[in-house]
């Protein structure tokens, strides 16, 4: 399985400048734990961070005075770990056992930003492919209905067996 199979194609973010208050009203309303950062640059928007739900709580709320003044420049996460789309799954994983995160940013051939791969996904993903392993596991089981009756087998030409040691 590929990560551009399973990434979420849904890319929302946000400018460097927006407000801890307006990242968490943005983040409650489109259900998201983690939000791309950009900056506008001459050629277009360029992502320079991402800030999580934990990022907002852990270095904004309980170190922040004010919500609605601190941007959320001061607690994302500079920079973002990138994977190609093509990438199988478990290379994703690596990498994100390697560095120790939960999410990366998914990118295409040419270096464009087209998703984000998350740990949840990844356990959707997995969780499918054992659901339908289990289901034709599951077909090869005889099941015993309790309504037939077999008929005793008799063995003829019994021959017993020596084990010689």
């Amino acid at each position: 399985m590929r990560v551009n199979e399973i990434c979420s194609r849904r890319i929302v973010h946000v400018p460097v400048s927006a407000t801890l208050q307006t990242v968490a009203r943005l983040m409650r309303d489109q259900c998201l734990r983690a939000l791309f950062v950009t900056e506008h640059v001459v050629t277009g928007m360029r992502v320079v961070g991402i800030v999580t739900d934990r990022d907002m709580v852990v270095h904004g709320i309980a170190s922040q005075a004010d919500c609605a003044q601190t941007t959320v420049s001061e607690v994302m996460t500079r920079g973002v770990l990138t994977i190609q789309g093509h990438a199988v799954i478990s290379e994703a994983l690596r990498t994100m056992l390697g560095h120790g995160l939960h999410r990366l940013a998914v990118i295409d051939d040419q270096q464009q930003l087209i998703g984000m791969l998350t740990l949840d996904d990844t356990i959707r993903a997995i969780g499918g492919e054992w659901t339908l392993l289990a289901g034709i596991l599951g077909r090869d089981r005889c099941t015993d209905h309790g309504s037939e009756t077999l008929s005793p087998l008799t063995v003829s030409d019994v021959r017993p067996i020596s084990f010689h040691q």
